[in-house]
């Protein structure tokens, strides 16, 4: 079994392109782990110190993340394990659709808005989320 590393807020990023106070997708890596969060689930009790338990990510190894960004560079997101489904609301899904043992959480679901999901692409496209 592998050893997920904690997240905290602090470690989070999103894109350029999202506004200041826009709900956002953000994004953290650490060790050998891409970690995706909603900013929404904070509270008025979260500060940039506070660890975010895995039940709020969806945790994907930098190889798979690094897999979503290549796919949707090249127009075909469809083959990752990062998957965003687009529901009728017009809102879109995040899940992973991995059954690799290393994938924990596959039952976490991240809701995002047309908005959100554009300024995320938009730092996907800008290399924004690429590993330092």
């Amino acid at each position: 079994m592998t050893l997920l590393p904690t997240f905290t807020v602090g470690e989070f990023r999103k894109a350029a392109r999202s506004s200041p106070n826009q709900n956002c997708v953000r994004v953290a890596r650490k060790q050998g782990w891409t970690a995706v969060w909603d900013d929404k689930r904070s509270t008025a009790a979260t500060t940039p110190a506070t660890m975010l338990p895995n039940s709020e990510l969806l945790l994907l190894t930098d190889a798979q993340f690094d897999s979503y960004q290549d796919a949707v560079r090249a127009g075909d997101s469809g083959r990752s394990p990062l998957n965003v489904t687009r529901r009728t609301d017009g809102m879109y899904i995040f899940r992973i659709t991995t059954t690799s043992s290393d994938a924990a959480h596959t039952e976490v679901e991240l809701v995002f808005d047309q908005d959100e999901l554009d300024a995320f692409h938009d730092g996907v496209f800008n290399h924004e989320f690429d590993h330092a």
